[in-house]
């Protein structure tokens, strides 16, 4: 009597195989593009942070004359920094007498956590939360700092040499910057991307991005020297400004005025893939392609100390 085969019940190895190399090739596709999209929720939840921030800046401005807030201001009472005041500060030492923009709007937007890109989750507000004294010293006699919460550290960075300049043009006292002094309000950057409080364009091309011919024509020029003014004015406020490019994205040049990280270009394109969200001073957030911000001086130059004819 004839018998019926056995049903197969397994895989061969051959099927196993092919079965192996549809997964990997699917998950070669699809993984990318769920990181892309992962990216894109955190630029417009960053976006968002913005946003908000805008709102506070021109509430901020309503309160204090039409004029802006400083990136930062030393020597002031302990009391006037709202981080310092808030239930398990750490801020402690020199830092105690430093408020920085983040402190300044601070009670307008009442929530620490705007302070923070999703894409830059290391940032710290108001003090670094590892209570390490900065330059390892109470007083600011090490690297200007001193103490713990020191540097008002964020995920944005302020556009501090034309918005909040330190010295004015000749190394005097800073203008104070009100709406009246910004000719484009609508395409003058504020805040942008950033891993340090402070942000700027690149003055000298050191990034490569635009050629010097391109960044001249986009800047003042001081008709006494030929010099571009807008290169001046930043060597004015301090040497570390002409690199504060360096510090857009999650490029991490920081406040020092040494050779900037040869990887900055590629580390600021590591924020958003490469787009930066930047808020302006009318309050509206943008977001741009790295390489437009960073070489293009018309995003970020105000009309304070010169003219600027070849900017809209």
């Amino acid at each position: 009597m004839q018998t019926k085969s056995s049903a197969r019940n397994g895989f061969t190895l051959i099927e196993l195989l092919v079965v192996i190399a549809i997964i990997a090739l699917l998950a070669a596709i699809l993984l990318p593009v769920f990181a892309t999209a992962r990216e894109k929720a955190r630029q417009a939840s960053c976006a968002s942070n913005m946003k908000q921030m805008g709102i506070a800046t021109i509430a901020y401005t309503q309160d204090y004359d039409e004029c802006f807030y400083m990136h930062r201001y030393n020597y002031a009472p302990a009391n006037v920094n709202p981080f310092y005041n808030e239930a398990g500060s750490l801020v402690s030492g020199d830092a105690t007498s430093r408020v920085f923009w983040i402190s300044l709007l601070q009670p307008y937007v009442k929530s620490n956590n705007v302070f923070i890109c999703p894409s830059n989750a290391g940032a710290w507000t108001g003090w670094n939360t590892n209570g390490v004294l900065c330059g390892g010293s109470l007083d600011n006699t090490v690297c200007g700092c001193g103490g713990v919460g020191y540097g008002g550290q964020n995920s944005y960075g302020h556009n501090d040499t034309f918005m909040s300049p330190t010295k004015s043009y000749t190394g005097g006292a800073g203008p104070v910057v009100s709406n009246a002094n910004i000719a484009r309000p609508a395409s003058t950057i504020l805040v942008v991307d950033a891993s340090y409080y402070g942000a700027g364009p690149d003055f000298t091309n050191a990034s490569g991005i635009g050629s010097t011919a391109g960044i001249a024509d986009n800047s003042a020029i001081d008709p006494a020297t030929g010099v571009s003014g807008d290169l001046e004015w930043a060597n004015a406020q301090g040497p570390q400004y002409v690199n504060y490019w360096s510090n857009i994205g999650n490029a991490t040049y920081s406040w020092n005025a040494g050779n900037v990280d040869p990887n900055a270009v590629k580390d600021i394109q590591t924020r958003h893939n490469g787009l930066i969200n930047c808020q302006f001073v009318d309050g509206h957030v943008k977001t741009l392609q790295y390489n437009k911000i960073v070489a293009n001086m018309c995003y970020w130059a105000t009309d304070v100390a010169f003219p600027h004819p070849n900017c809209d």
